[in-house]
């Protein structure tokens, strides 16, 4: 299993644990970073008896899936993320949606604290990546932190088995699909998302990356490689989704 901040660099698209303390001021003007709260919300109108429901949301980022749930259906929600800025805005903004008594959010280390979560009735695991080892780890580890008939709300991706490329940051669809139903999960909906989307969304973040990126440049010189190379990688990703 990697080091806690190595997966939360990942699951933000980096390599070099060593742009993990950056992190927070890089990310400072993105709101929504994992899950769409849209589309989450949307899929527990559907699928799930919304009442009086309690939420797990497992590398929570800032909240904004937390707080849409409290604030769409008056759920009891519990959030938990590494980094304390992020905890912060949080609660901020929970507290300017008029949720803040509807929302605990903690900073902590999600590896070790899992064992004290108990009887939730859905969990959240929006783009959190392989904090936890391979999906199927992930997906037995979380059964235990719900009730006999819980919900799990996985933001992911995977790859093609026919598409031939050298990205290798995703499983292969019928590796995705195969560690899913192993580890005893039924999937009762997904939504598939349209790639123009994506695109678009990548364009919408990476203008007010760069322009972090940049001025962390002119603020540390000396480290000016290790952002250059974080941007790269995001762009690669743009690139990715972009040409397939």
């Amino acid at each position: 299993m990697e080091n806690i901040k190595s997966s939360v660099v990942k699951s933000l698209d980096g390599t070099n644990i060593e742009v993990f303390p950056y992190i927070p001021y890089i990310m400072q003007d993105l709101w929504e970073m994992g899950a769409d709260p849209q589309v989450v919300s949307d899929l527990i109108k559907k699928n799930i008896n919304q009442n009086y429901l309690k939420v797990l949301d497992l590398g929570c980022g800032k909240g904004a899936v937390s707080i849409k749930l409290a604030k769409d259906f008056g759920y009891t929600v519990r959030g938990m993320d590494l980094v304390p800025e992020f905890i912060e805005s949080a609660i901020t903004h929970a507290e300017e949606l008029g949720v803040s008594d509807k929302c605990l959010f903690e900073t902590g280390d999600i590896r070790i604290r899992i064992g004290e979560f108990k009887k939730y009735d859905i969990v959240i695991l929006g783009a959190i990546g392989d904090v936890f080892g391979d999906l199927y780890y992930t997906l037995k580890k979380v059964a235990r932190t719900m009730n006999r008939k819980g919900y799990v709300v996985l933001d992911d991706c995977y790859i093609k088995d026919s598409l031939k490329t050298d990205y290798d940051r995703c499983l292969r669809e019928k590796v995705f699909y195969d560690q899913i139903k192993s580890s005893g999960y039924e999937i009762i909906d997904e939504v598939i998302f349209d790639v123009e989307k994506i695109k678009d969304f990548n364009k919408k973040t990476m203008l007010p990356i760069k322009q972090r990126i940049n001025k962390l440049k002119n603020k540390y010189p000396e480290k000016e490689t290790l952002f250059l190379d974080y941007l790269k990688i995001k762009n690669m990703k743009f690139m990715y989704w972009k040409t397939n």
